[in-house]
């Protein structure tokens, strides 16, 4: 079921994306090498993308876009 999200949502705002990318980044630098480390840097990387698409999202959206049309 593809449901319709709100433009005015953060998930559409790059920069959440990034601000949460930097989180977990300096989670993943307070943490030894290891797993958790490299999972969080993962994740920090899959925000990252996240940010990418939210803000090619916005650059070239139209009214009868959504978030899933952009494989978010």
């Amino acid at each position: 079921m593809l449901t319709t999200m709100n433009p005015k949502s953060k998930l559409y705002e790059p920069d959440h994306w990034r601000s949460r990318a930097e989180a977990t980044r300096k989670k993943a630098e307070a943490l030894a090498y290891g797993k958790s480390r490299d999972r969080l840097l993962k994740i920090a990387m899959e925000y990252d993308k996240l940010a990418r698409r939210a803000q090619d999202w916005q650059a070239g959206r139209n009214e009868n876009d959504t978030l899933s049309d952009y494989e978010l």
